[in-house]
């Protein structure tokens, strides 16, 4: 009789283990469902996050594409301008002189040369000795020199007298003429400076000055007023590169 109450217990027992272990199966499969949920979960906000990323970095590309146009448009506009700059209503060999006997003619010379070109000066060249088959541009410096028309035996008005045949020469030649005042204020003093200057700059195709000639606009006002080319260098030397 004991035995079998033994049994009985022992069966009981087991049954009851069995019902205990069920419940910690369900959870620990719940548990994986859940981990493997969280997984996917997390997989697609990091998917999410690169696209946003991808689609953001687009936009900086498409913007640094369109700079380019402007800097060849600039490039185009600078050839222009320095083609229009090269081009010159004279050309050389040239000669010069003075209407004044001052040193106009000569420092224009040398810068000529300096600036590769040809020019030769001669302050008392007249209509019959122009040579306008070697020469293609006549330049005529003016203010005057009370010393160097001393030394040379003259006077303004025989110094205008010269130099206005010598233009009608050259024009008939075919010539351009250029006036210049190239030697500053100090040849803007007196009235044998303004016949001389009044005299030539009337008759010249194109006016050549330096900035320390033109200090009160004068020779500004006169192109303007008179309808003539003025040409501005910095100083005499700087002349020779409208000469090149």
């Amino acid at each position: 009789m004991k035995k079998i109450i033994t049994l009985i217990l022992l069966f009981a027992l087991t049954i009851t283990l069995v019902a205990c272990a069920k419940p910690d199966e369900k959870d620990s499969k719940q548990e994986a469902a859940t981990t493997v949920e969280k997984t996917t979960a997390e997989k697609k906000e990091e998917e999410s996050k690169e696209e946003a990323e991808e689609k953001s970095e687009e936009p900086e590309e498409s913007e640094e594409e369109p700079a380019e146009e402007p800097e060849e448009e600039s490039e185009e506009e600078s050839e222009e301008e320095s083609a229009e700059a090269g081009d010159k209503a004279f050309e050389g060999p040239f000669i010069v002189t003075t209407c004044g006997q001052s040193p106009g003619a000569v420092q224009i010379g040398m810068a000529a040369k300096m600036a590769g070109a040809v020019a030769d000066a001669d302050n008392g060249l007249t209509a019959e000795d122009l040579d306008s088959e070697t020469y293609k541009t006549l330049i005529v410096t003016t203010g005057t020199s009370m010393k160097g028309m001393g030394a040379a035996g003259t006077d303004v008005d025989a110094e205008i007298e010269r130099c206005q045949a010598l233009i009608a020469a050259a024009k008939e030649a075919g010539m351009k003429v250029i006036g210049a005042h190239v030697e500053g204020m100090a040849r803007r003093m007196d009235s044998s400076d303004q016949a001389s200057i009044d005299a030539i700059m009337e008759l010249a195709d194109i006016i050549i000055v330096v900035k320390d000639s033109n200090e009160d606009g004068f020779f500004t006002k006169y192109a303007e007023e008179n309808n003539k080319e003025l040409l501005e260098a910095k100083d005499a030397i700087a002349v020779g590169d409208f000469l090149k």
